[in-house]
């Protein structure tokens, strides 16, 4: 087993770039990204547009720094943003999920709005499809099968196959999850595959340490209490989110967790 001495992680700072929220003079949009600060500096979604850009500057956050990005799934406002990061920084790997380029939608009342990110072509792209270790106490988790519900909010969304628009399946989704002092440290963008089958994996992976944090979108709407009730078992120490998590959500989950909102400019010291 190892030490605490072994862990590499002893020291994070997360700080949220994009959100829905924000005070000036930092913007917000609708979509999440987050700059992680640690043994790898790391870029987590990119928001979906060059917002980021504008609001790092500001937080003095330099994206030329950063060794590698990840995006948690193919829509917009998660990846839009990815194009603007990699002309200013030319040296980062890009992880993404199998699958995250395919044709993304939203269908409502018979309308249907492209929601997906066109695909890239560069060499420092890579698709992954299975768990991954990216550095000593940073794992990329994927595939989140599970007991619990997926959010309602799914209903709604959808992606192109052979067969023409079917419900999507989101099983490009990535988590990414550090080990450190503090237990461990959850990073999702929107949760599509429901955050208590994310926390239940993430707790299949590493069964002998506590989850500390929780860091970024939960797509709860009008599944809040179930949600609520179940989540408990995970005895997560904090909760910090915003994007895609309704102000309902905020409430019923403040009941019974410790829940943070997560907004532009939010800093998160993990040690």
């Amino acid at each position: 087993m190892r030490s605490w001495t072994d862990l590499t992680v002893m020291y994070m700072k997360i700080t949220c770039l994009v959100e829905d929220r924000a005070r000036p003079p930092l913007r917000a949009e609708h979509g999440l990204s987050l700059h992680i600060e640690g043994d790898v500096n790391i870029l987590f979604d990119t928001g979906q547009s060059g917002l980021l850009m504008e609001n790092a500057e500001l937080l003095g956050v330099d994206l030329g720094d950063v060794d590698l990005a990840i995006l948690s799934h193919g829509h917009y406002d998660h990846g839009g943003g990815l194009t603007h990061f990699m002309e200013i920084n030319e040296n980062a790997e890009v992880l993404t999920g199998e699958g995250a380029f395919r044709g993304r939608w939203a269908v409502e009342d018979g309308a249907e709005r492209f929601i997906g990110i066109e695909e890239i072509t560069d060499p420092r792209i890579r698709l992954i499809d299975e768990d991954t270790v990216i550095h000593e106490g940073y794992t990329i988790l994927k595939g989140f099968s599970g007991p619990f519900r997926r959010p309602l909010g799914n209903r709604t969304l959808f992606m192109e196959s052979a067969a023409g628009l079917v419900p999507d399946t989101f099983d490009d989704e990535l988590v990414l999850v550090i080990d450190g002092p503090g237990g461990l440290t959850v990073v999702t963008g929107c949760s599509h595959n429901g955050i208590l089958n994310i926390l239940g994996t993430v707790r299949d992976h590493f069964p002998d340490r506590e989850i500390g944090t929780v860091v970024g979108g939960l797509h709860i709407s009008g599944d809040a209490l179930y949600v609520a009730s179940e989540i408990q078992e995970f005895e997560v120490g904090k909760i910090y989110t915003g994007h895609c998590t309704s102000e309902e959500a905020f409430k019923v989950l403040g009941r019974s967790c410790n829940v943070n909102v997560l907004r532009t400019g939010t800093v998160i010291e993990v040690d």
